[in-house]
């Protein structure tokens, strides 16, 4: 596998682990459970692979750590780490104050790093990788990608990757139950709602999926109404700023 390849793996679990944050930042022990994923797997872990690894690749190849897009990543990570640390503060104040102002203040920074996180993915998805993948050669790809496995083994353990997977799972099942994910983010918009009606069409009666868009599906919802008018229900169970997610169910 491209190293490349396997650090867009790692964004997809990353884009719906803070889909699950922004859902349960009013609860702290999922918000805590979450805090630990974000800073042992995606920081330590995954943006250790990057700094450590590929991006030193990179600049062997001919491209700049400095006035491009390396610099960039590597800045907006440390604004992630301080962003981390600033929620863990805020938690740490709230369960001895109780004091509604630190939800606030968590809830605010959580959508701070929220958003962060997914302009960041997009720069590196769109920009960064597609510029690792003209520079470096498959064999330099693979062999980093080795390295990625050795590093991963030192950084967090074997098997750590995996109980995280399932520390998502479970958190995605407690948040959306048995309901499939639809995340339509990285479709071309002209193609989003075929995607999804015909994915509705799939459901049995009562059953549902979550759709995951980067905007307020408003549209698609007047659409349901002229075209599944009494078959469908929709309920809204993220309203953005940054991620909005709805319920939709095929009514029985």
């Amino acid at each position: 596998m491209k190293a490349t390849e396997q650090l867009k793996k790692e964004h997809n679990l990353i884009r719906l682990a803070t889909v699950l944050l922004e859902a349960t930042k009013n609860n702290v022990e999922d918000t805590e459970k979450l805090l630990d994923f974000f800073t042992n797997f995606t920081d330590k872990c995954h943006h250790g692979k990057e700094e450590g690894i590929l991006f030193p690749a990179l600049e062997e190849a001919g491209i700049p750590k400095e006035n491009g897009p390396i610099q960039v990543m590597l800045y907006e990570h440390e604004i992630g780490r301080g962003l981390l640390r600033q929620i863990k503060e805020y938690i740490q104040i709230l369960k001895i104050k109780q004091d509604e102002i630190y939800n606030e203040r968590i809830s605010q920074t959580i959508s701070n790093y929220v958003k962060l996180l997914e302009e960041h993915i997009q720069k590196e998805n769109n920009v960064l990788f597609v510029m690792a993948n003209i520079h470096l050669s498959e064999k330099t790809q693979h062999e980093i990608f080795d390295k990625f496995e050795e590093f991963e083994i030192k950084e967090i353990g074997a098997g750590k990757h995996k109980e995280y997977h399932k520390l998502i799972e479970e958190i995605k099942e407690k948040v959306f139950g048995k309901s499939k994910i639809l995340d339509v983010r990285d479709v071309e918009p002209v193609q989003r709602h075929g995607i999804i009606f015909g994915e509705f069409d799939k459901l049995k009666g009562g059953e549902s999926f979550i759709l995951i868009n980067d905007h307020d599906p408003k549209p698609l919802f007047y659409q349901f109404q002229a075209e599944r008018e009494g078959k469908f229900k929709w309920e809204y169970v993220l309203t953005g700023p940054i991620i909005w997610c709805v319920k939709i169910t095929k009514q029985a």
